[in-house]
């Protein structure tokens, strides 16, 4: 048995890997009003780099509660539904950036890479998000954002599990975050990740160079250079 070391690769997903036109959005507002019967837009709340129990304690803290946890649970147990049929819903031209389905396809062939999700959805809404196109295979392992409220925490989360996961003898040669927000760029230095952020999401090449990040690309289209930047070309 192989006990070559092994390559982490941390994935984030809007912005990063898919942008499904503000399906998450409108099921965030849809649950809002279905659980708390609050009419709210949320234009206050920015999802972007933000985690689901963050926005939803940023919603509460605006109508004047303090988020405790049989909420989140009444609300996160609601949430998916709400997303499975903002998803079924025709337009929105949603859209899979370039290069992803078949960079993840490359690195999944990988026995030396182990992929997983460091996301600000909640689990069943990012399962349904990847399954939007085909994605979900690809990821087993991962942390959410109903598990904690910062995403370096979580980033912390799905490290521990994929290093968790590694079977006996394996060690790890490198760790990367794949994401597309200065909060990725952040939560990959905490947990001592390489950052490679992508200009897909809502900020800039300039922007995501100015936050930090160890390599800033347009998008996720030229293979090669991903794998190269991996250790993996």
């Amino acid at each position: 048995m192989s006990h070559s070391p092994v390559t982490v690769i941390l994935f984030d997903i809007d912005g990063t890997l898919l942008d499904l036109k503000g399906a998450g959005r409108r099921a965030f507002v849809r649950s809002i009003q279905a659980v708390f019967g609050w009419p709210d837009d949320i234009r206050y709340v920015s999802f972007a780099g933000n985690t689901d129990l963050n926005v939803l304690a940023q919603v509460m803290a605006a109508h004047g509660r303090e988020l405790v946890e049989t909420d989140a649970l009444r609300f996160f147990r609601h949430l998916p539904g709400e997303m499975d049929r903002a998803l079924a819903e025709p337009g929105g031209d949603r859209i899979i950036y370039p290069g992803v389905r078949d960079l993840l396809e490359r690195l999944a062939a990988l026995p030396e890479v182990v992929l997983a999700l460091v996301t600000g959805n909640i689990e069943a809404c990012a399962r349904l998000k990847l399954r939007e196109f085909n994605l979900h295979n690809h990821f087993v392992l991962g942390a959410f954002g109903n598990e904690h409220a910062d995403r370096g925490r979580i980033a912390g989360l799905a490290l521990d599990r994929a290093l968790a996961a590694l079977p006996r003898g394996r060690s790890v040669r490198a760790r990367y975050l794949v994401g597309d927000t200065p909060f990725d760029i952040a939560a990959a230095r905490s947990i001592g990740a390489v950052s490679i952020a992508v200009a897909t999401g809502s900020f800039s090449i300039a922007q995501l160079h100015a936050a930090g990040a160890d390599h800033v690309l347009p998008d996720l289209g030229d293979t090669g250079q991903v794998l190269r930047l991996l250790g993996l070309g």
